[in-house]
């Protein structure tokens, strides 16, 4: 339960302000469209600093959730693969974006958003699962992350009219909560999930006790 809060708490903050920056779409607004103007743009400097900015988010979620397991170790390994995971899951919620230009999603912008935050939630997922040093691990934790975000994204976007983007401007606050749910759902499904593998792996390395 410890986890399930951390996690929360540390991607729902996160998340609500990907979402005031992004308009209520945490990842595909609030990362995948100013990555992507950098690109079209030519200002690859930008770029680097974008992907630099998100990489810090991923390491402070990561730190946070670490924490949750009571161990100061943990907590900086995945604040590293926080900021790895991040910084590689951002160019792929931009690649995602790019394909809005060939008018793939069309107006179903929620849709957009849904497919960036899975995507994001797996590799995050995945980077987090080596702190286990399992395959099997990292494998439950990449496929809750792409299940978990993914549920929020769908909820962000149900908040917000989907399968329509909103034809106006979301209030901040409302921006914020939006971005907030998601992160939140997601977080809190990775928490869940590194506790009880934690705790396998703990249990599973006292084995049997012999009288």
């Amino acid at each position: 339960m410890r986890c399930v809060i951390f996690g929360a708490v540390g991607f729902g903050i996160g998340w609500a302000l990907l979402g005031v920056f992004g308009g209520g779409f945490a990842i595909a607004g609030g990362v995948g469209l100013p990555m992507f103007g950098a690109i079209f743009s030519g200002d690859y400097l930008t770029l680097l600093v974008y992907a630099l900015l998100f990489s810090v988010g991923g390491a402070v979620a990561g730190a946070v959730l670490g924490f949750g397991l009571r161990d100061g170790r943990k907590a900086a390994i995945l604040a590293l693969l926080g900021a790895v995971g991040f910084f590689f899951g951002s160019f792929i919620a931009t690649g995602l974006y790019f394909l809005v230009s060939f008018g793939l999603f069309g107006a179903a912008y929620g849709l957009l958003e849904i497919a960036s935050a899975a995507a994001l939630g797996l590799v995050v997922g995945a980077a987090f699962g080596l702190v286990l040093r399992s395959f099997g691990g990292a494998a439950v934790l990449a496929s809750v992350g792409l299940l978990g975000f993914g549920l929020g994204g769908v909820i962000a976007a149900a908040l917000q009219g989907f399968p329509l983007q909103p034809s106006e401007g979301l209030p901040l606050w409302q921006s914020a909560v939006f971005g907030a749910v998601e992160g939140l759902i997601g977080g809190a499904s990775l928490g869940w999930a590194l506790g009880y593998l934690q705790r396998r792996k703990l249990a599973a390395e006292r084995g049997p006790r012999v009288r």
